[in-house]
């Protein structure tokens, strides 16, 4: 998710809800790693598991409430 230089989106109190309840449907059948990019003002969201729904669905979350974060 791309957001403008000063931004700071993964401080934001819905992203972190967000963060929290995509962790939990995992609920360990899987990984979550979001950070903001070395190179570009990029939030990146990347996930692993052998669920493809659940997988799809806690990225889902996290995309949405990072780009709700980033027009607010």
């Amino acid at each position: 998710v791309r957001y403008t230089a000063g931004q700071t989106p993964l401080e934001d109190a819905s992203v972190q809800e967000a963060i929290s309840q995509a962790e939990a449907q995992l609920n360990g059948n899987g990984r979550l790693l979001i950070r903001k990019s070395g190179t570009e003002p990029l939030i990146r969201v990347m996930a692993e598991s052998e669920d493809e729904q659940l997988l799809n669905a806690a990225v889902d979350g996290v995309v949405e409430a990072v780009s709700s974060a980033v027009t607010a």
